[in-house]
């Protein structure tokens, strides 16, 4: 039998420090027999690309991206419309398209699941091209997703803490969302988020119902509430029942145009300046990748 070539694209510096043991758990967990290992190691903001759409031009068989979301971001935009097979190794602080796909954060359960290799297609997105592959987001959470790059420490409590002090200072933003030519929501909101997957990271589920690879994208639109109501709407962001909330809206849709001016961006969690005219499009089921 004809070995897989497997290439880890290792960010060394990513949130959690799991991956410092990787070397030795690959040798010790990775079946031999079937996969060929090889290494590599990111040394700076966009290599982690650079490096898979050079082994993807190789038809290289498997490629796993160990770090946080935003290594697999850079990782899995590489690997569309390819016969190349995604693997997730996940070491960030939040960890959001790993959890939705329910890949473990052990590192040794994460390992066995690539020699199960259960591999199906999912959908990726982009906004105004820029490619995204889990949650992006204009208004609140893109101004918490900047003041969080600035921070040192990571984690829930880090945003839980930006969240109380940016909120009495944060102004709210206008949007206008069209979904098929028409205008679905035109007012003030706290936030809109894009969601092919299900959660920020941290098991923080701003879009519980959203199906990775049915072809369509939720539009999550979270309107105004009061300072006092923060902790209901941050329980029911953790038990993933924030749909049911009154303050909250979600169209699905295959595409969507976004008018706004002056809201701060993300793209699965990475700070990224949009234009005032965003345009959302679903890719479905362009990218193979190995799931629990």
């Amino acid at each position: 039998m004809t070995k897989k070539n497997i290439h880890f694209i290792i960010n060394p510096i990513s949130g959690t420090g799991k991956q410092n043991n990787i070397l030795h758990k690959i040798d010790q967990i990775i079946d031999s027999e079937t996969f060929d290992c090889h290494l590599h190691f990111t040394e700076r903001k966009n290599h982690a690309t650079e490096i898979a759409q050079e082994l993807s031009k190789d038809s290289s068989d498997v490629i796993v991206a160990v770090g946080g979301d935003g290594t697999v971001n850079e990782v899995s935009q590489a690997l569309v419309n390819t016969e190349s097979i995604f693997g997730i190794i996940p070491s960030g602080s939040g960890n959001g398209l790993a959890r939705h796909l329910k890949i473990p954060s052990d590192l040794e359960k994460a390992l066995k699941l690539i020699n199960a290799f259960n591999v199906r297609k999912i959908d990726t997105c982009s906004a105004n091209g820029h490619f995204f592959i889990n949650v992006s987001g204009v208004g609140f959470d893109g101004h918490i997703a900047h003041a969080f790059s600035k921070s040192i420490k990571r984690g829930i409590k880090t945003y839980v803490k930006l969240i109380a002090s940016e909120w009495q200072s944060y102004e709210l933003k206008k949007f206008q969302i069209e979904v098929d030519n028409q205008i679905v929501f035109e007012d003030k909101a706290l936030l809109v988020s894009f969601a092919n997957g299900s959660q920020y990271g941290n098991n923080a589920h701003i879009s519980p119902t959203s199906i990775i690879d049915d072809g369509k994208l939720d539009i999550c639109i979270l309107k105004p509430f009061q300072f006092h109501e923060i902790p209901r709407m941050l329980i029911s962001l953790i038990r993933g029942r924030l749909h049911l909330n009154k303050n909250m809206i979600s169209i699905p849709c295959t595409k969507a145009v976004i008018h706004q001016k002056e809201a701060k961006a993300h793209l699965d969690g990475e700070p990224v300046n949009l234009s005032e005219h965003i345009e959302l499009k679903v890719y479905p089921k362009n990218l193979h990748i190995i799931t629990a």
